[in-house]
């Protein structure tokens, strides 16, 4: 019986700001309210499928903590739900880069977040992430 990782490494952040924008301006989206996520094909160094980033806006919530309670929610959420994503996927194989962004107005619970991370991870499994066509 093969052993699942639930753990959330530094090399699963996303940080590059190149993709982080490819994500935002070539790539696709989800929205399952409260959150917006942006997703495209990358390669990066890491030996992971993907690569996330979490954010939530400065103007919806002006405190540091608040918006860092939501960002921990999101990523617990993740970490939990990813290795349904990652279970087929072989080293060498396809990468991607996600962008979770919290477009709510009020401060979640963790029960909500997991649901609504869970519903975007069943959508990311029946709509693969497609390479971009290239010109």
């Amino acid at each position: 019986m093969a052993q699942t990782s639930y753990t959330f490494k530094k090399s699963e952040r996303l940080k590059s700001v190149i993709a982080m924008n490819r994500a935002f301006s070539e790539g696709s989206k989800v929205v399952r309210f409260p959150f917006l996520v942006r997703y495209t094909h990358t390669t990066f160094e890491a030996d992971f499928p993907y690569q996330i980033a979490t954010t939530v806006s400065k103007r919806r919530f002006k405190r540091a903590v608040d918006r860092n309670r939501i960002k921990r929610l999101m990523r617990e959420a993740w970490r939990l739900e990813k290795p349904r994503l990652t279970s087929n996927w072989e080293k060498g194989g396809d990468q991607h880069a996600i962008v979770f962004v919290y477009i709510g107005k009020e401060i979640p619970t963790f029960d909500e977040c997991q649901n609504n991370i869970c519903k975007i991870v069943d959508v990311l499994i029946k709509h693969p992430i497609e390479r971009p066509a290239k010109t």
